[in-house]
């Protein structure tokens, strides 16, 4: 360094420009070696994107992985980060048994899209679907996503209360009455009222004793008409 400034300083009047050559030198090379790693960034920023855009990476599955949907399924699909090509790419939808229940493509109105439609729509059940996405550079990838469907049953309705038809009185036969049995009722003979000398008298009684009175007094008058009959007349 220090040959470097009396060098730069030297007597025949040349060391002004000597100065400004060994600034010059000084600046050059720190700009050399910044040069290597910003022009190694600016190939990364060019090169990187081409590879990372290469891949056709899933984005957006429809239903959603390991989500659980209520209502049946239509349409299942899927969004990807890159243009796919038709050919080689899929999507296949298998329920738990392991049967295809659904299969589809490259949608043809969104080349980042693909749709498979199963024939009817997919009830309660457990549900995985394979996807290959083959990118417009050839790249190949794949993966996989699950879904479950659980459908409520509908309710069941309320029975509504209808009124029972009126129903026909049927005639039955009266079964007759049975007779009662019918206690005698012991007759109660009259008392016969008690007579004037404490005695008492039957009914017989009643009817006999006026002809008994009667033929005393006729006997009586019988026996007073004999009396005069037989008795004297007076003298004089």
């Amino acid at each position: 360094m220090g040959a470097a400034v009396g060098w730069a300083q030297g007597s025949d009047g040349r060391g002004f420009a000597n100065l400004c050559r060994l600034a010059a030198m000084m600046l050059h090379i720190p700009v050399r070696r910044a040069a290597a790693p910003i022009l190694g960034a600016g190939l990364a920023v060019l090169v990187l994107p081409g590879l990372v855009l290469g891949h056709a990476e899933l984005v957006t599955p429809s239903p959603v992985d390991k989500s659980t949907v209520t209502e049946p399924v239509t349409v299942v699909s899927g969004t990807y980060s890159e243009a796919m090509k038709a050919d080689g790419s899929s999507l296949i939808v298998k329920d738990a048994t392991g049967a295809s229940v659904a299969q589809g493509t490259v949608d043809p109105t969104d080349d980042k899209r693909m749709v498979a439609t199963p024939t009817a729509a997919l009830g309660s059940g457990v549900y995985a679907v394979a996807w290959t996405a083959v990118a417009t550079d050839g790249h190949v990838e794949r993966g996989k996503w699950t879904f479950t469907v659980t459908i409520a049953p509908p309710p069941s309705p309320t029975p509504v209360p209808t009124a029972a038809p009126a129903s026909t009185p049927i005639a039955r036969p009266t079964a007759a009455p049975t007779p009662l049995a019918v206690t005698p009722v012991p007759s109660i003979a009259p008392t016969p009222a008690p007579s004037a000398d404490g005695g008492q008298t039957g009914s017989a009684g009643d009817v006999v004793l006026p002809i008994i009175v009667a033929l005393i007094v006729l006997g009586a008058g019988a026996a007073y008409l004999l009396t005069r009959r037989n008795r004297p007349p007076d003298p004089g």
